[in-house]
């Protein structure tokens, strides 16, 4: 806790560097850093997983959240300049971490929630999930109290597929009024898992993304000719050797490497006493 107050500190001092020249230096770093301080505090609170560091961005002395889970994925809102306070929290009833457009999070289920500049829209209190490795986007779209349909938007990956809404009669559009309540959407598509999921429609929330899974195809390969009839035989597994088994072939494998090594031994003292008879033949007996 000590370090990342230090490490903060640290960030906050180069950020009232072009500050020093004003009179009012002390009360700029006094206020400074008890903002700082106070943002810490509300991280630890919070109980984000995962969460390192505090930074600060200097042109508009904000704070950004980061993550170092290795499963982490990036919260990115769209209309955030509409609101005035956005924090994040673990929990519903959690004070939360105040953050502006951005957040590097450790995947999992969050509560996001935003007052509006404007006191006559609602408020948005809602759940986002973060997934892993990606950027996960939501808007923030307020809405003036009192209005009793909401357009749904529904972005599906890949664009194409197929959307329905189960517990109506009419077929989905883009953007379609419908009366605030919960609804059962199915997406599917050719060569993809269908999704089949429930949808809450309100102030909250009206825009939803959904990814759909790949299937899986199993391709087999076969290379070569083979006859019409033959059948593709499926590769057999492996057999696995006990330890037993593998000292003893070890065991074999070196006799044998010792024998070929006394051999070759044996074949050159050989070779050596029949070249010194020969030279005795040669070159001896003819001094003699």
């Amino acid at each position: 806790m000590m370090n990342k107050i230090l490490l903060l500190c640290s960030f906050l001092f180069i950020a009232i560097l072009p500050n020093i020249a004003h009179a009012d230096i002390k009360k700029t770093i006094k206020g400074t850093i008890k903002k700082g301080i106070l943002e810490e505090f509300a991280g630890e609170l919070a109980k984000l997983p995962g969460l390192k560091q505090v930074k600060e961005k200097i042109e508009t002395n904000e704070f950004k959240l980061i993550s170092t889970s290795k499963h982490r994925g990036i919260l990115e809102l769209a209309n955030y300049n509409d609101a005035e306070n956005i924090t994040i929290a673990r929990t519903r009833y959690e004070p939360g971490l105040k953050i502006f457009d951005q957040a590097i999070l450790a995947s999992g289920t969050y509560w996001l929630k935003a007052q509006p500049k404007d006191s006559k829209q609602q408020a948005i209190e809602r759940k986002v999930i973060i997934n892993s490795g990606v950027i996960n986007k939501t808007a923030l779209n307020f809405w003036q109290k009192g209005v009793k349909v909401y357009p749904l938007e529904i972005s599906t990956e890949p664009q194409s597929a197929r959307i329905r809404i189960l517990n109506i009669v009419p077929k989905y559009k883009f953007s379609m009024p419908l009366s605030p309540g919960k609804y059962l959407v199915e997406v599917s598509h050719k060569g993809y898992k269908t999704a089949k999921f429930n949808i809450t429609l309100d102030h909250n929330q009206n825009n939803f993304n959904v990814a759909l899974q790949p299937q899986k195809v199993e391709v087999i390969s076969v290379t070569g000719t083979k006859k019409a009839d033959d059948s593709v035989k499926a590769d057999k597994p492996k057999k696995e050797y006990s330890l037993g088994v593998n000292i003893i072939t070890w065991s074999i494998l070196a006799l044998l490497f010792l024998l070929a090594v006394w051999l070759i031994y044996r074949l050159i003292k050989l070779l050596k006493q029949l070249l010194s008879k020969v030279w005795q033949m040669i070159f001896v007996d003819k001094t003699v």
